[in-house]
């Protein structure tokens, strides 16, 4: 099987239709745990192991709302990366927060396996195929982010946080939109 640098085995990511029938999906069995990893996968990029060690308490305000952004330092890069904490993120995390009695207890006691089966179910029963994992929601985000970015890999790179452009590219699979297009007025010249 490939890998990517650092051992994670290749998965694929979902387009943004695929991610909001996984969401809606989620809802409707009204397990407010598993939506809200999903919903915090899919918007915010972050690694499972980022995911995992998140609280409560990192969302908070001083007022004790849920802030509009978060600082996380990544676990693998050690680099500290601010996130917006998209809408739909928010909801999910005001809905659970009212299952949750201590606000710096982890957010999901589970592990990373358990995560990793839990995306697998998810994809299988809205009859999604390929291979997923946990890092499917992180390369979901990437790809969704890229498309949305106008095809910008600096940008999309800062906001992921690859430490380049080409890192991104070759995450996603793409090929820069300038690339392409010299690609194809070569086939059309001959």
């Amino acid at each position: 099987m490939e890998r990517y640098k650092g051992g994670a085995k290749r998965v694929d990511s979902l387009t943004g239709k695929q991610a909001k029938l996984i969401l809606t999906y989620l809802k409707g069995l009204g397990n407010k745990r598993n939506v809200l990893l999903w919903t915090l996968g899919i918007t915010t990029g972050l690694r499972i192991s980022d995911l995992l060690s998140l609280r409560l308490s990192d969302f908070l305000t001083a007022e004790g709302g849920v802030a509009e952004s978060i600082t996380v330092h990544e676990q693998k890069t050690g680099n500290g990366r601010t996130i917006l904490v998209a809408p739909v993120a928010r909801e999910a995390l005001e809905a659970y927060r009212e299952t949750i009695t201590d606000a710096d207890a982890k957010l999901f006691s589970i592990t990373r396996e358990q995560a990793r089966r839990l995306v697998k179910a998810w994809t299988g029963d809205c009859g999604l195929k390929g291979r997923f994992g946990t890092h499917t929601m992180r390369k979901t985000f990437a790809t969704v982010a890229y498309d949305n970015s106008g095809g910008d890999p600096v940008t999309t790179a800062r906001v992921t946080g690859h430490s380049n452009p080409s890192q991104l590219l070759a995450y996603i699979g793409r090929k820069p939109a300038s690339e392409l297009n010299i690609w194809d007025a070569v086939a059309k010249t001959f």
